[in-house]
């Protein structure tokens, strides 16, 4: 039985997403900021035009991409700048402030042609960034030609949605009110449905991610009265109100941080597939973190790269004694990171080290060799287990972030990895 005692609380989780914000490393944003704008030259170190096609990449088919098809996206980006491709490098672009009105991908380029390594054909799209949810403040910096694609950030990346997806607010002070609004209902299910009638008497439904949050107009022992954003006639934005039952999928404000409630909503991820950047709308190693930790309010960075970047991250002892005594005391709930990969630990349990992951694949020991298996969904395993590249997960784990360390870095100040 896992432990009910709060961890963080409220104000101290909002300190940490503050601290979090500091670091540049974490690529974590206020987007109620008025101070976002970006120069031309900029926005184009975004686009990544230099990654496009420097190694061989396939489409699901197992075609290999050609010249054309990079020259044509690159084409099409680069007219997307206002200005288009004569825009001058030291220009300044004010971003527009919109909300996502659905669910979407969020893609490293305007296409949703899939992007393969050869031996990752049809299962991990390179182009893929993240999933963007309802209800998600965004910045909008520039729209393609045809008005089908835009260049966004969100609180944790920058990448390309379709427009179509996002309703714009024009008024800034309404703006910040809703990105730092404090009452809003938050989503618990892994994944849950609404059902409503729009403003246009159509029936929608919406799936409603882990960590979602809708603002949050009553509350009665039964219903809660949401605030679902939509697009009027001028593509600006609106709130129709809906009314829907208290069945604990969807709860008001944020769940307290204990032990108990960080394993009890990791565990409703169990046996769900994997998906690299939220590709066919599926979540990956770090996202499943990410999720989970959402629903107490705290804001993970959306890469492992990142997140090893956070405030309070404690690197691990490589020796094996040692780190066996670092990980002995930690508690259940924390992250454990290694290269490329974020886990979530659960405790010892009959002399095994066990945690909870959304994984693609790990190593079979087989006689004197390892066999890579292709999980691809989020099991409980063992730190014992195998990487596919050989090392087992415990020898591979090089920093933690553990939610109860995090006070006493608040009140003393360390910094990252101290």
């Amino acid at each position: 039985m896992y432990s009910s005692r709060i961890l963080l609380n409220q104000t101290q989780i909002e300190a940490i997403n503050w601290k979090n914000y500091g670091r540049n490393e974490t690529g974590l944003c206020d987007l109620s900021r008025n101070d976002l704008l970006i120069s031309i030259s900029a926005l184009k170190d975004l686009f990544h035009l230099e990654n496009l096609d420097q190694e061989p990449r396939y489409t699901r088919e197992g075609i290999r991409y050609g010249k054309a098809f990079y020259n044509a996206l690159k084409t099409k980006i680069l007219d997307s700048l206002p200005g288009g491709t004569d825009s001058r490098d030291n220009l300044m672009v004010f971003p527009q402030h919109a909300v996502a009105v659905k669910n979407g991908q969020i893609r490293l380029y305007p296409t949703m042609a899939g992007s393969y390594r050869d031996n990752e054909i049809g299962e991990l799209d390179r182009f893929a960034v993240s999933i963007l949810k309802l209800g998600e403040p965004v910045l909008l910096y520039c729209t393609d030609k045809s008005g089908l694609w835009c260049f966004i950030r969100t609180a944790q990346v920058y990448g390309w949605v379709f427009r179509d997806f996002l309703a714009l607010e024009p008024d800034e002070i309404r703006w910040q009110q809703y990105c730092n609004n404090r009452e809003y209902a938050v989503t618990a299910d892994s994944r849950k449905k609404l059902n409503y009638i729009d403003f246009n008497g159509r029936r929608q439904i919406q799936t409603l991610w882990m960590g979602t949050r809708l603002p949050l107009y009553d509350i009665t022992e039964q219903n809660l009265l949401l605030g679902i954003p939509a697009r009027d006639k001028r593509g600006n934005l609106v709130f129709q109100q809906i009314l829907t039952k208290r069945d604990g999928g969807l709860i008001p404000g944020t769940m307290p941080m204990s032990v108990q409630n960080i394993i009890s909503q990791a565990k409703k991820m169990l046996g769900e597939p994997y998906g690299w950047g939220g590709s066919g709308f599926r979540r990956d190693c770090t996202s499943f973190a990410a999720d989970v930790y959402a629903v107490f309010g705290l804001l993970l960075p959306r890469n492992s790269s990142e997140q090893l970047q956070m405030y309070g991250i404690k690197h691990s002892p490589m020796e094996t004694g040692m780190k066996k005594e670092f990980l002995a005391g930690l508690t259940p709930g924390s992250l454990l990171y290694c290269e490329g990969h974020v886990m979530l630990y659960l405790g010892e349990e009959a002399g095994q080290m066990q945690m909870l992951h959304n994984t693609y694949a790990i190593g079979i020991p087989a006689n004197d060799r390892l066999i890579p298996h292709k999980i691809r969904r989020v099991v409980q395993g063992t730190l014992s287990q195998h990487r596919v590249g050989g090392e087992t997960f415990f020898d591979a784990v090089n920093a933690i972030w553990a939610p109860d360390h995090q006070k006493r870095f608040l009140l003393c100040g360390w910094s990252s990895g101290e």
